[in-house]
């Protein structure tokens, strides 16, 4: 019998003060990463005993580029680098230098510097209860101008497409509450967080500047026209197969998942 392939170096264990000399952070910061969930716990071979290996050290110079220099908040940063399967620091960089560089959605709203809530309500015929509803649900965001409750352009040009729906038909009395806009901000909200997972890993390393900027751009655009075709097809199949009666399930991380190996698959084979 052969003897066992060599399965490499073992993997270098830190202890604290190593943790702190390779980072420039405090222990008394690392404990309140591992506390606020920023950081796993290190391995605990004994009770007084901890070890930490190589992934500790880049994931607290991100977790430092972050709040020194993006200067996020602790909530966003935990999801950026707390997740299973969670992005590099070089393809968080890459999604984070677009910052600022992107077109604002291009809207229909008829007011390009925005509008106070009050004056919206009574423009397009709507309760100001809801429109503070949908900004709860996440789908706009309210400013303060002069003491008032303030729409910038984009949730303007929201707060005027569900003005369209009402006009359509789509009422509270007809079933349709404003909650309804909330269905949307779920499903768009995972969507456009694994459209960025995918964008960040096809391009760092590979297209940078303007090129990455461009390349963004034509995949908003070309995304909102791919998921209309596929959004009336589906429609229209089920409607077909009279399969219109099951609740449907919200799609999970492990089906995002099954995405994005295949597509991690295809653009190892070119590499």
């Amino acid at each position: 019998m052969g003897s066992p392939e060599p399965s490499g170096p073992e993997p270098r264990r830190l202890k604290m003060k190593d943790l702190e000399d390779a980072t420039g952070v405090g222990r008394e910061a690392i404990r309140f990463y591992i506390r606020e969930g920023l950081l796993p716990e290190p391995e605990r071979p004994a009770k007084n005993v901890a070890w930490y290996d190589e992934s500790f050290v880049a994931q607290i110079r991100l977790i430092k580029k972050l709040q020194e220099k993006r200067y996020l908040p602790l909530r966003v940063i935990r999801r950026i680098v707390a997740e299973d399967d969670g992005l590099s620091a070089d393809e968080v960089e890459a999604l984070l230098d677009l910052d600022g560089k992107l077109v604002p959605q291009r809207g229909s709203a008829t007011r390009p510097g925005g509008e106070s809530v009050s004056s919206a309500s009574k423009r397009y015929d709507m309760n100001t209860d809801d429109i503070r509803t949908m900004a709860d649900l996440g789908a706009i965001e309210l400013t303060s101008r002069d003491g008032e409750d303030w729409l910038e352009p984009q949730s303007l040009a929201i707060v005027e497409k569900w003005a369209d729906f009402r006009s359509a038909g789509f009422t509270p009395e007809a079933g349709f509450p404003v909650e309804y806009v909330g269905l949307y901000v779920d499903m768009v909200d995972w969507l456009a967080r694994e459209e960025l997972r995918l964008f960040s890993r096809g391009v760092t390393g590979k297209v940078t500047g303007q090129a990455a900027v461009d390349l963004a751009e034509q995949g908003i655009e070309l995304g909102d026209q791919l998921v209309g075709l596929l959004r009336r097809k589906t429609i229209l199949r089920l409607i077909a197969e009279g399969d219109v009666g099951a609740q449907p399930e919200r799609p999970r991380r492990g089906q995002a998942g099954l995405a994005r190996r295949a597509f991690e698959r295809r653009t190892s084979r070119k590499s």
